[in-house]
């Protein structure tokens, strides 16, 4: 092997109880970068990259590869870990140079299970998860919040006293906030215990068959997966299930056939059918966010109105009817009750045929293969959903109601509709010669050459695109030679292309070369080294390979565009007046659009110690992205006319990676292991055609990708002579607000103060320790995994007062007293200078680095005196758990997981914590 490439086993991704494959994978693997930004059921599968991003275009995902057939990103989500044999990452050009104009992100080749010669056997597998958020927020009580109401009502009086001012809750409001003797007038709701279970539920379960003969070999296996949300069932006696949730089916068979001695075919069939529940929740603003209205404070403040009144109707208040029209939606509870769902089912079906011929007739070692593969992806769309029921305002002193809304005293009837969506269809084939041989036991050679060619059509929001088929096709070659596994070196090369380009730009050719020297089979190196290091091999490779996935755009960029529109002046024709539609030019077409290009670089060593119980490994890496689709920024708008991108873009990404390990040998039944790896991949604009700044620290060209312009925090502003004797500001500011540095030194604070600055969200840095320890009948295994240099960044309902519910950290907002020991801004209701959205600074840039004890496993095999006397060959009993400890400093101002999106503006289906109980038997 002379190419980067990292894998792991089917057997240790199944340790993970994760509804998503990729959750699996964090810190197993070097170079495998993750966030799992949500726990949603059926949208909890983890974003993930190869050597960190090398890309501003929007698109660094890998190329993803299952028993050699593309998958997309959903798909591979949705595999089921009990079908996989082994997960491999390719992250080399060597590697991934014969995938051509696909392989610059990486590749993720999987390989599923498959029969093995021997007698029928029956495998079960079934499971049961308790979930929980790893981390929720918690908001402070009606009487904290309301106090505070008040104390930023103050604040805001004291700019310009008025001598009629009130704050909007008296000291009776308080007190009876506070002793909860006016639930009804003066309500102290929590809504996480009135909404949210405290645990939720996930089933899984397995049955396999597999076995075989010399002549026919099979795996067939089904699974089912079950996720239930985290909301507790309030529409139950609606006749509808309005929680969160996610049921997947999987199906496989894999058959491979010896037809005769020369002739290998294989069939292979498999897909799955799921669906998807939420709510139906009538959020403000059209969020359609049950989390949006848990995290708001103007909707679901913890006195918005109490659940229920006296006589079981659903409550309401005054507060956000009449002081906060623009929030008013009904009861929170009632909505989950009568509001129905939204579901999405979808299903797909794979087929791959493959025949291996032989033609060791001609010469020993040479074979030819074909491969016909098909996936049909289809989904629709389906919900239940109404939109009225009455609430009613409850005054406790004249023991009256008041509707809501005069107009509705009764629920309406459900309304059902549906989503036809379209079928997806990808239809992909291969040809491809092989030949390996070694000869007189040193030479060993071996060659490929593939066609390959895939055709993917669907559905398109533009009709011009609708179903137009996007092609892609290519030749690829590989020839490797090494002479006593001592000197090893390898040559590839692609010459493939897209059909999404003009003509004369749709090939390219793609070359890569690598080789290895491996210096402990050297016959000096046995003879004069030490005898503990068994293995000492270094190898490098360097080569180009491409990227087509421009973006998330499915246009032909090198096309003119036209559209329907009146342009400057309305065309009128006729003897009267009569309007007419023109046509208006779009943006310019480029016909020189092409595919983005990497230069990649990688050196690397790898030992092994004392009969390989330790090994270890050390890879650098260079990588040069460049022809990036990009935007023009140095044109004017005064042009006049909409400009397409360009490949002008370059960014350079570089790093290593280290790995190592010790296995200890087995003695009386017991054994360990411990292994670690660390990441660190670091990308740097090097172009990017941006506008020139008056000012270099605002150029984005030489910092990452993902970083922001933010004001320099440098503290409060501490009384009215600090406020005079700093530099002017376009917004009024007061004692307690943030402060920033003027770094142009003209005496203001504005734009011009903005610097590119902080930590992308995305980390640069991951790390994983995996540990394991077995005796006998009982192992234990453990996979810690964290991430470094990255920032996270909340705005609006995930932490800006009064937009957001309260929590502790706005107890401690600045006073004088406090000083610079705040740790938030004065309370205020009228935004200023300290907003997080309109001055973003990094005051609101919190690292987020963490470590995780990702998973955890217990396992315990029951005695084969027990199980065989039952007809089971092999059982076992286990518990684990995924996501079971998080320690990070982020929690110092936001309740928030390390993982969520930078720049969210409300929290979010929190990622889960999972403990997962499981029997296996083999029969």
């Amino acid at each position: 092997m002379t190419g980067s490439v990292s894998s792991v086993s089917g057997r240790e991704i199944r340790e993970n109880p994760s509804a998503s494959l990729q959750n699996a994978l964090a810190g197993k693997l070097p170079g495998f970068f993750s966030q799992q930004p949500s726990g949603r059921p059926g949208a909890d599968g983890a974003s993930f990259y190869i050597r960190g991003v090398s890309s501003y275009n929007g698109n660094n995902r890998p190329l993803i590869i299952v028993d050699d057939v593309e998958y997309s990103y959903d798909q591979f989500a949705r595999i089921d870990p009990n079908e996989i044999e082994n997960l491999s990452i390719l992250k080399d050009a060597s590697t991934t140079a014969i995938y051509g104009v696909r392989g610059a992100n990486g590749v993720i080749v999987v390989s599923t299970r498959r029969g093995k010669e021997g007698p029928p056997q029956i495998s079960m597998r079934a499971e049961m998860a308790l979930s929980q958020p790893t981390i929720i927020p918690n908001y402070l009580d009606a009487y904290e919040s309301a106090k505070m109401y008040n104390q930023a009502q103050i604040n805001d009086n004291s700019v310009n006293p008025s001598p009629s001012f009130k704050p909007r809750w008296s000291d009776q409001d308080l007190e009876l906030f506070k002793n909860g003797k006016d639930p009804y007038g003066h309500p102290n709701v929590n809504w996480k215990d009135v909404l949210f279970k405290q645990f939720a539920k996930q089933y899984r379960g397995n049955l396999d068959l597999s076995g075989g003969t010399q002549k026919v070999k099979y795996f067939v296996s089904v699974g089912y997966l079950y996720q239930d949300g985290m909301l507790k069932d309030f529409g139950q006696d609606q006749g509808v299930n309005s929680n969160y949730f996610h049921q997947r089916y999987n199906y496989r068979s894999n058959l491979d056939m010896s037809v005769t001695k020369s002739l290998d075919l294989r069939l292979d069939l498999y897909g799955n059918f799921g669906q998807v529940n939420t709510p139906q929740v009538g959020s403000p603003f059209g969020y359609n966010d049950l989390f949006y209205d848990y995290s708001s404070f103007l909707t679901l403040a913890p006195f918005a109105y109490p659940v229920y009144n006296p006589d079981g109707s659903l409550g309401y208040s005054t507060w956000i009817r009449n002081e906060n029209p623009s929030y008013n939606v009904n009861n929170v509870v009632g909505r989950l009750k009568y509001y129905g769902y939204n579901q999405t089912n979808e299903s797909n079906i794979n087929f791959i045929g493959s025949a291996k011929q032989k033609l060791d007739f001609l010469t020993k070692g040479l074979f030819v293969q074909g491969r016909i593969s098909f996936t049909s992806n289809y989904g629709y769309g389906r919900s239940m959903t109404r939109d009225q029921f009455p609430s009613f305002i409850y005054n406790s002193a004249t023991d009256t109601y008041e509707a809501r809304d005069p107009n509705v005293y009764r629920v309406r009837r459900f309304f059902l509709g549906y989503d036809a969506r379209s079928t997806s269809r990808v239809l992909n084939m291969q040809l491809m010669v092989n030949y390996d041989r070694t000869f007189d036991s040193k030479h060993h050679v071996y060659a490929l050459g593939l066609f390959n060619r895939n055709s993917t059509e669907a559905s398109n929001s533009n009709a011009v695109y609708n179903f137009i088929p996007n092609n892609f096709q290519g030749y690829s070659g590989r020839v490797g030679y090494d002479y006593k596994n001592r000197y090893l070196v390898q040559f590839n090369v692609a010459y493939n292309g897209s059909d999404r380009f003009v003509r004369d730009k749709r090939f390219g050719l793609l070359p890569a070369v690598s080789a290895g020297w491996n210096i402990s089979e050297e016959p000096f190196y046995k003879n004069s080294f030490p005898k503990f290091m068994d293995l000492l091999k270094i190898r490098g490779s360097y080569g180009i390979v491409g990227n087509d996935a421009l973006g998330n755009s499915f246009s032909y960029y090198y096309q003119q565009n036209y559209s329907n529109g009146n342009g400057v002046v309305a065309p009128n024709f006729g003897y009267s007046s009569n309007l007419y539609t023109g046509v208006v030019e779009g943006t310019l077409a480029n016909n020189e659009v092409t595919w983005e290009k990497e230069k990649k670089l990688d050196l690397a060593i790898e030992f092994g110690l004392f009969n390989s119980n330790v090994t270890g490994s050390f890879n650098y890496f260079d990588n040069n992205r460049y022809d990036i689709l990009t935007t023009r920024g140095t044109v004017s708008a005064i042009f006049g006319q909409g400009l397409p991108p360009v490949n002008m873009g370059k960014v350079n990404n570089r790093g290593y990676e280290i790995e190592l390990g010790y296995q200890s040998p087995t003695k009386s039944g017991f054994s360990y292991y411990i292994k670690g790896n660390y990441s660190v991949a670091k990308n740097k604009i090097v172009f990017q055609d941006e506008p020139s700044p008056l000012y270099p620290y605002q150029r984005f060209t030489g910092n990452s990708i993902g970083q922001m312009r933010a004001y320099t925090f440098i503290g409060y502003y501490k009384n009215a002579d600090d406020i005079a004797n700093s530099p002017k500001t376009a917004v009024p500011v007061q004692p307690g607000d943030l402060k920033y540095a003027d770094l142009n030194g003209d005496g203001k604070i504005d734009g011009f103060d903005m610097s590119v600055t902080g930590n992308p969200n995305t980390p640069n840095t991951v790390y994983g320790i995996n540990l394991g320890i077995r005796y006998k009948a009982i192992s234990i295994s453990a996979n810690f995994q964290g991430a470094r240099n990255f920032s996270v960044r909340g705005t609006a309902e995930s932490i800006r007062a009064f937009s957001s519910n309260l929590t502790e950290v706005h107890k401690y907002a600045w006073t004088p007293e406090l000083g610079d020991n705040a740790k938030y801004p004065r309370l205020t209701l009228l935004g200023g200078i300290s907003d997080p959205t309109a001055y973003p600074s990094t005051f609101w840039l919190i690292p987020g680095d963490y470590l995780r004890l990702r998973n955890a496993q217990i396992n315990f095999d029951l005695p084969s005196s027990l199980t065989r006397g039952l007809g089971i060959q092999q059982a076992r009993i286990y518990v684990n758990g995924s996501n079971l400890l998080t320690f990070t400093s982020l929690d110092k101002l936001y309740q928030l997981d390390p993982e969520i999106s930078s720049g969210t503006d409300r929290v979010s289906y929190p990622p889960q914590r999972l403990i997962n109980f499981g029997i296996s038997a083999t029969f």
